[in-house]
């Protein structure tokens, strides 16, 4: 390989890595991780802080798509890294110019009661895509050829994941109905997120008011739900 040829693997590989990243954090964001036999807490350096990754109380649909299309992305990434460089060669690691997310901030957010976790995911992951974003498109600037035409192709990508994520931001702040699951059976129950309000799972038969601890959203069980003294609730 040229030197041009070990940047663009160099920038491949890095940008794998990230997919990676957006992978873990999107999937920790949804699930507790199904491996850990202790629950520790995954951690991510995002928002210029250490930002502990737990499941969010609410359903977030869009990250279950959005996963699969970065997994499409961490694939495109690998394939393009093993075309040009089939041996494996060692390359040089990235390192991007200190100015390269100047610019890119938090979008502001007013507290919304019982979604804090919620609100401060959603603010993760906008900032997430924002990154790979001027990552993606600093690398198409410094190929050329097939390289640069995938790293913009994906960094356009990444722009439509920051709208979905935005939206979803602004619907919440609109105060629209969401999905939670049931701690009981699992099924999905929807809900307005206002303190008190009522769920009933006509599969387990379980009946549950809102509540909010630690400024997120609980669900309680009900005195009249028959589930109220055979089970516990499960809670990430």
């Amino acid at each position: 390989m040229d030197a041009t040829q070990r940047y663009a693997v160099s920038g491949l590989l890095e940008s794998a890595g990230r997919e990676d990243f957006a992978i873990h954090l999107y999937s920790r964001q949804l699930h507790r991780d199904p491996f850990a036999t202790v629950p520790l807490m995954a951690q991510y350096y995002v928002l210029d802080e250490v930002y502990p990754v737990r499941p969010v109380p609410v359903i977030l649909w869009d990250l279950l798509g959005i996963m699969e299309v970065e997994i499409v992305h961490r694939q495109w990434f690998l394939e393009a890294a093993e075309a040009l460089n089939p041996g494996q060669e060692p390359v040089p690691r990235i390192v991007f110019p200190e100015d390269l997310f100047h610019g890119i901030t938090p979008p502001e957010t007013e507290p919304i009661p019982g979604l804090g976790r919620v609100v401060q995911a959603l603010v993760t992951d906008i900032v997430q895509e924002q990154r790979a974003d001027a990552i993606y498109r600093y690398f198409a600037r410094e190929t050329s050829g097939p390289v640069s035409e995938l790293f913009r192709d994906v960094a356009e990508q990444e722009q439509a994941h920051r709208r979905i994520f935005e939206q979803a931001l602004a619907e919440l702040r609109r105060g629209t109905v969401v999905d939670v699951w049931c701690p009981i059976c699992g099924k999905t129950l929807k809900l307005w997120p206002r303190l008190h309000a009522a769920a009933d799972c006509g599969f387990c038969g379980s009946r549950f008011t809102l509540g909010i601890e630690a400024e997120d959203f609980i669900l309680q069980l009900r005195a009249d739900s028959r589930n109220n003294r055979r089970h516990r609730i499960l809670r990430p």
